[in-house]
């Protein structure tokens, strides 16, 4: 009789097995978080060192630029395709946005928030690729390579779009770290890329608000990696 207590006594309960399968999964969710800034920043640095050069200056004639990047096709469709999949990874982070944000706001309006605006910056921004793939079709098929030096102009607009739906994904996530309390620093580097992000919007009617959304863009997936870093640390 005192075996089978005592056996069933070491045993865990199922709400502790609940409890470490869901810290277990929002870990790994945060990790995806991680995946997402080491491949963005990544990408980034490998397009600008092997691919954008081949495009020439933004000041050349645009059939100029036209031939180049055709002549680069294939660089193009690998650093597309590149962008694509590390843009896709920030999905699986958003496991990890939903379940913290659920936690410090119980009403869910933060996690809802947070979520939709997540699912659709892993869409504009890699989308933007995928469109640069269809000029690179219709160039091939001997079209104006004018138009598909004008096409350049697809991969900032996009990303200035995503800085809108980029703004409530910030913010909501900043919120939640200060409703429940933790990580100051990150919440004073997430208000500050808040400006940052709206200014380089701007990019859609004016270029010279450029720099500005570069600035935000390289910002804004840093803080999502030490965000990340800083929930799976949490989590355990």
């Amino acid at each position: 009789m005192s075996t089978s207590i005592d056996h069933h006594s070491a045993a865990p309960s199922r709400d502790t097995q609940t409890s470490y399968d869901d810290a277990w999964l929002t870990r790994l969710s945060a990790r995806f978080g991680i995946a997402f800034t080491l491949c963005q920043v990544g990408v980034m640095i490998c397009m600008a060192i092997f691919v954008l050069p081949h495009g020439g200056s933004p000041s050349d004639p645009a059939l100029e630029r036209g031939h180049h990047v055709l002549e680069a096709e294939n660089l193009y469709r690998a650093g597309n395709y590149a962008f694509i999949l590390a843009g896709t990874l920030l999905l699986g982070f958003l496991g990890a946005v939903y379940v913290k944000l659920r936690r410090a706001d119980s009403t869910g309006v933060l996690a809802t928030v947070a979520v939709a605006a997540g699912t659709l910056l892993t869409l504009i921004w890699p989308y933007a690729a995928v469109l640069h793939d269809v000029a690179l079709d219709t160039a091939a098929d001997g079209t104006d390579l004018r138009i598909l030096g004008g096409w350049d102009a697809v991969a900032p607009y996009s990303l200035a779009f995503s800085a809108l739906p980029r703004l409530f994904l910030v913010g909501a996530i900043v919120l939640a770290l200060r409703m429940a309390g933790e990580a100051r620093t990150l919440q004073r580097l997430g208000v500050v890329l808040l400006p940052l992000s709206l200014a380089g919007s701007a990019t859609l009617v004016a270029g010279a608000a450029f720099p500005l959304l570069a600035l935000s863009t390289l910002g804004y997936e840093l803080w999502i990696g030490a965000v990340a870093w800083h929930w799976l640390k949490t989590s355990r």
